[in-house]
């Protein structure tokens, strides 16, 4: 026990003086370790802002159904009754090709050329349709799924669901290569990131050698030789943490009136408060295992510890 508490203390101590002793050293960790935290941050938004955007698309959805013209107002309805009877459907709404009539009428009339047209029709162009509001998107498919295979198919001319989903589908797929691209760019850092500090111990542990050399002449333990550095590497690395947060939440706390009007439910500022222990739990923890990897592997190789 009394070695162990050796340890600790002479490692506390002497990681808090290599914080000054090699300045230059620990100027560059700390710049290090600043970026790969902002980095993971950026990572981290990426991912939140891919799943938002989806989700917002999906919300704002289009599922109509569109009917032949042949098609009586009781059988729509019967269809409409079917629908709204599914699991996870909120509402379906008939509109009539009256209704359908005059609303593109009043969404025609800033432009001179279609209102012109209309008003020289003679009959109505328009059908009757339903329009669809589910909880998920997986609805709209169990949905089609059925209409398609039903005896109701018949009456039906188009469901714009499909067009939609090819939408979502290419939203889908830009946003999985995003994330591996994000992901790539991680990695790479880290890597990067535990190169420069690797090579930052070495010259640290380098000027330190003849030191180092007396004590293991002297009996001194591997760890009571490794503990100074692991300090260290948890001493800059927490500190430079704490400056880059500092700098994020100046940011958030600059831009959070900005995300909402780019996707009205991003948040960056709100969606940090609510996680912000375990976010933090999650990249402190990332952080400290790649300058503490680093660290330890450049002790065991240059001194053979």
């Amino acid at each position: 026990m009394k070695y162990l508490i050796n340890v600790f203390k002479r490692g506390l101590i002497q990681g808090w003086y290599l914080i000054f002793n090699e300045f230059s050293i620990t100027f560059t960790n700390f710049l290090t370790t600043i970026l790969i935290s902002y980095l993971l941050w950026f990572s981290v938004f990426v991912f939140y802002f891919s799943n938002q955007f989806l989700s917002y698309l999906q919300d704002r959805l289009d599922f109509s159904i569109y009917f032949k013209p042949e098609t009586s107002r009781e059988e729509i309805e019967k269809i409409q009754r079917i629908i709204i009877n599914f699991p996870g459907v909120e509402r379906v709404e008939f509109i009539s090709h009256e209704v359908a009539l005059e609303k593109f009428k009043q969404e025609s009339k800033i432009n001179p050329v279609i209102e012109r047209a209309l008003s020289e029709l003679k009959i109505n162009p328009l059908v009757d349709y339903l329009i669809v509001k589910a909880k998920t998107s997986d609805v709209y498919l169990k949905i089609s799924d059925y209409l398609l295979k039903s005896p109701y198919n018949e009456k039906i001319d188009y469901i714009s669901y499909f067009e939609n989903q090819k939408v979502i589908k290419r939203v889908i797929s830009f946003s999985n290569y995003l994330k591996i691209i994000t992901l790539g760019i991680i990695v790479v850092s880290w890597l990067f990131a535990g190169l420069i500090i690797f090579n930052n111990l070495y010259v640290s542990i380098s000027n330190l050698k003849e030191e180092i050399e007396i004590l293991q002449l002297l009996g001194a333990g591997n760890w009571f030789i490794r503990s100074p550095f692991i300090f260290y590497t948890l001493f800059f690395s927490l500190i430079s943490y704490i400056i880059s947060i500092g700098g994020l939440i100046i940011f958030l706390e600059k831009t959070k009136s900005f995300w909402p009007l780019v996707l009205s439910n991003f948040s960056l500022y709100h969606f940090v408060l609510e996680n912000f222990l375990k976010l933090n739990l999650i990249i402190f923890g990332l952080i400290i295992f790649i300058n503490l990897s680093s660290t330890l592997i450049s002790i065991q190789k240059h001194l053979r510890l």
